[in-house]
């Protein structure tokens, strides 16, 4: 009776630790949950300070630096931390409204076109000014050349994933591939959207999202955690289902 009962007990004080770890381990997992997402927020606020830091802090004159040394007793460029990111925000504001005006506009233009003249820059320039003009620039001034994301079926037949339209078509690959109806779709490559490849599709084989462009990007840069409003995308769960089964339906017989 005594070696049964020492079973039970051992047995039971085995559960109890089992229970304990995973209770431990439970609670470790939800610390970290809550903890890493500050964590990591404090550690790019505070990259991102120094990285401006060492780069504004050397184009202050030194005048600007002996003036407040010699009224208020400080230097707060060098001294505070922080402040060259009021500086960088000030000049970043102007530019904005330098680039807004008409001379801006016009100086812009012309360093664009030199850009397009040299080998692997606009690709690089033109889709990474896509992606910030998505994601910041205001809805009543876009003028973005993705002007919908669309889904593809790719890289082959029954996984979709998110592009871009660019185009609806072009004349010469319409000529060459006896299609009137060929969409010039961007393909993105996760987590950086600058790189993807410009795929071709029939009309037919891409499925327009009711998503807006800046939310497909923010998709495409969350590795899919951040993700549109509900209702668009049980529109594009039914668009799926509509598409899947026009796929599988047997095709008519001839009369």
């Amino acid at each position: 009776m005594s070696a049964k009962a020492n079973k039970k007990n051992s047995k039971a004080e085995t559960q109890r630790s089992m229970g304990l770890g995973s209770y431990m381990r439970r609670n470790f997992f939800a610390g970290l949950i809550v903890m890493m997402p500050f964590l990591l927020t404090f550690l790019i606020v505070r990259w991102f300070v120094l990285f401006i830091d060492t780069r504004i802090v050397p184009l202050v004159p030194k005048q600007i630096s002996q003036f407040a040394l010699e009224h208020i007793g400080i230097d707060p460029v060098r001294e505070i931390p922080g402040v060259s990111i009021v500086i960088f925000f000030i000049a970043t504001m102007i530019l904005g409204i330098f680039a807004r005006g008409l001379i801006g506009a016009w100086i812009l233009g012309r360093i664009e076109r030199i850009l397009h003249h040299m080998p692997l820059l606009p690709k690089i320039y033109s889709t990474t000014k896509q992606i910030f003009a998505a994601l910041f620039q205001p809805d009543t001034e876009k003028k973005s050349a993705f002007r919908k994301a669309v889904l593809v079926q790719y890289p082959r037949k029954g996984s979709w994933t998110i592009g871009f339209l660019t185009a609806d078509s072009i004349a010469e690959v319409s000529q060459k591939t006896n299609n009137s109806k060929m969409r010039v779709v961007f393909v993105p490559t996760t987590p950086n959207p600058t790189s993807g490849f410009i795929i071709f599709f029939p009309k037919k084989e891409t499925i327009d999202l009711d998503m807006k462009v800046e939310d497909a990007v923010k998709m495409v840069f969350s590795f899919g955690i951040v993700q549109p409003p509900a209702q668009t995308l049980e529109k594009v769960s039914k668009q799926l289902k509509r598409v899947s089964k026009k796929a599988t339906k047997p095709p008519a017989k001839p009369s």
